[in-house]
Protein backbone atom coordinates (compact mmCIF):
# COMPACT_ATOMS: atom_id res chain seq x y z
CA UNK A 1 0.00 0.00 0.00
CA UNK A 2 3.01 2.28 0.91
CA UNK A 3 4.04 2.78 -2.52
CA UNK A 4 0.57 3.22 -3.97
CA UNK A 5 0.26 5.98 -1.32
CA UNK A 6 3.96 7.55 -2.65
CA UNK A 7 1.98 7.54 -6.13
CA UNK A 8 -1.03 9.31 -4.92
CA UNK A 9 0.96 11.69 -3.63
CA UNK A 10 3.33 11.89 -6.68
CA UNK A 11 0.47 13.06 -8.79
CA UNK A 12 -0.60 15.73 -6.39
CA UNK A 13 2.50 17.62 -6.63
CA UNK A 14 2.82 16.78 -10.77
CA UNK A 15 -1.16 18.80 -10.72
CA UNK A 16 0.58 21.48 -8.51
CA UNK A 17 3.28 22.26 -10.45
CA UNK A 18 0.35 21.75 -14.16
CA UNK A 19 -1.71 24.26 -12.14
CA UNK A 20 -4.57 21.36 -12.35
CA UNK A 21 -7.21 22.00 -9.76
CA UNK A 22 -9.42 19.00 -10.68
CA UNK A 23 -5.90 16.84 -10.29
CA UNK A 24 -5.21 18.51 -6.91
CA UNK A 25 -8.85 17.87 -5.90
CA UNK A 26 -8.55 14.35 -7.44
CA UNK A 27 -5.67 13.37 -4.98
CA UNK A 28 -8.17 14.60 -1.73
CA UNK A 29 -10.56 12.08 0.39
CA UNK A 30 -13.89 14.46 0.38
CA UNK A 31 -13.08 14.81 4.49
CA UNK A 32 -9.79 16.38 3.62
CA UNK A 33 -8.09 18.48 6.31
CA UNK A 34 -5.37 20.85 5.13
CA UNK A 35 -2.91 22.68 7.46
CA UNK A 36 -1.09 25.55 6.64
CA UNK A 37 0.77 28.54 8.95
CA UNK A 38 -1.09 31.04 9.71
CA UNK A 39 0.58 33.40 8.73
CA UNK A 40 0.48 33.05 4.89
CA UNK A 41 -1.92 34.78 2.93
CA UNK A 42 -3.43 31.20 2.13
CA UNK A 43 -2.89 30.05 5.34
CA UNK A 44 -5.09 28.43 8.19
CA UNK A 45 -6.82 24.91 8.58
CA UNK A 46 -9.00 24.23 5.56
CA UNK A 47 -12.04 21.33 5.84
CA UNK A 48 -12.97 18.95 2.61
CA UNK A 49 -13.03 19.33 -1.01
CA UNK A 50 -14.55 23.27 -0.56
CA UNK A 51 -11.45 23.88 2.02
CA UNK A 52 -8.91 22.27 -0.73
CA UNK A 53 -10.32 24.25 -3.15
CA UNK A 54 -10.12 27.73 -1.17
CA UNK A 55 -6.48 26.79 0.04
CA UNK A 56 -5.35 25.82 -3.88
CA UNK A 57 -7.09 28.77 -5.41
CA UNK A 58 -5.71 31.15 -2.57
CA UNK A 59 -1.89 29.29 -3.26
CA UNK A 60 -2.44 30.05 -7.10
CA UNK A 61 -3.40 33.99 -6.02
CA UNK A 62 -0.66 34.35 -4.63
CA UNK A 63 2.06 32.48 -6.42
CA UNK A 64 0.91 32.87 -10.35
CA UNK A 65 2.93 35.77 -10.78
CA UNK A 66 5.84 34.48 -8.96
CA UNK A 67 6.36 31.56 -10.45
CA UNK A 68 6.37 31.54 -14.34
CA UNK A 69 6.69 28.23 -15.73
CA UNK A 70 10.18 27.87 -14.88
CA UNK A 71 9.78 28.51 -11.11
CA UNK A 72 6.80 25.95 -10.63
CA UNK A 73 9.08 22.85 -10.47
CA UNK A 74 8.99 21.92 -6.67
CA UNK A 75 11.97 19.36 -6.82
CA UNK A 76 9.86 17.20 -4.77
CA UNK A 77 11.76 14.38 -3.15
CA UNK A 78 8.88 11.64 -1.82
CA UNK A 79 9.85 9.17 1.32
CA UNK A 80 7.40 6.43 2.50
CA UNK A 81 6.77 6.73 6.44
CA UNK A 82 5.37 3.30 6.90
CA UNK A 83 1.48 2.83 7.68
CA UNK A 84 -0.35 5.55 6.09
CA UNK A 85 2.24 8.60 5.94
CA UNK A 86 4.25 10.41 2.86
CA UNK A 87 6.61 13.30 3.68
CA UNK A 88 7.40 15.29 0.65
CA UNK A 89 10.39 17.06 1.21
CA UNK A 90 10.34 19.95 -1.43
CA UNK A 91 11.54 23.51 -2.46
CA UNK A 92 9.13 26.84 -2.32
CA UNK A 93 10.34 29.27 -5.12
CA UNK A 94 9.53 32.39 -6.57
CA UNK A 95 10.77 35.22 -8.35
CA UNK A 96 9.55 38.63 -8.90
CA UNK A 97 9.72 41.17 -11.29
CA UNK A 98 12.26 43.20 -10.65
CA UNK A 99 14.44 40.02 -10.03
CA UNK A 100 14.54 39.17 -6.18
CA UNK A 101 14.02 35.77 -5.16
CA UNK A 102 12.98 33.26 -2.96
CA UNK A 103 13.84 29.76 -2.65
CA UNK A 104 13.66 27.70 0.66
CA UNK A 105 12.76 24.27 1.84
CA UNK A 106 9.60 22.92 3.11
CA UNK A 107 8.85 19.46 4.55
CA UNK A 108 4.86 18.25 4.17
CA UNK A 109 3.54 15.49 5.60
CA UNK A 110 0.33 13.57 4.55
CA UNK A 111 -1.82 10.93 5.63
CA UNK A 112 -3.55 8.82 3.50
CA UNK A 113 -6.90 5.99 3.67
CA UNK A 114 -8.20 4.51 0.92
CA UNK A 115 -5.50 5.69 -1.60
CA UNK A 116 -7.14 9.95 -0.78
CA UNK A 117 -5.01 12.09 1.01
CA UNK A 118 -7.25 12.62 4.18
CA UNK A 119 -4.47 15.28 5.90
CA UNK A 120 -1.85 17.40 4.55
CA UNK A 121 0.25 20.09 6.77
CA UNK A 122 3.12 21.87 5.17
CA UNK A 123 6.26 23.13 7.24
CA UNK A 124 8.37 25.82 5.74
CA UNK A 125 11.62 25.96 7.45
CA UNK A 126 11.80 30.31 7.09
CA UNK A 127 8.09 31.37 7.22
CA UNK A 128 9.29 34.66 8.63
CA UNK A 129 11.30 35.12 5.16
CA UNK A 130 8.18 33.74 2.99
CA UNK A 131 5.76 36.18 4.46
CA UNK A 132 8.39 39.05 3.99
CA UNK A 133 8.80 37.85 0.50
CA UNK A 134 5.42 37.63 -0.15
CA UNK A 135 4.66 40.99 1.31
CA UNK A 136 7.10 43.13 -0.54
CA UNK A 137 6.34 44.63 -3.97
CA UNK A 138 6.08 42.40 -7.09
Amino acid sequence: MSEENVEVVRRLFRAVEERDLAGVLAAYDENIVIREAESLPYGGEFHGHEGGQRHALGALEVWQNLQPPGERTLNARFLDAGEDYVIVLWRQRGVKTHGEKFDAPVVSVYKLRGSKIVESQMFHADTKALVQFLAGEN
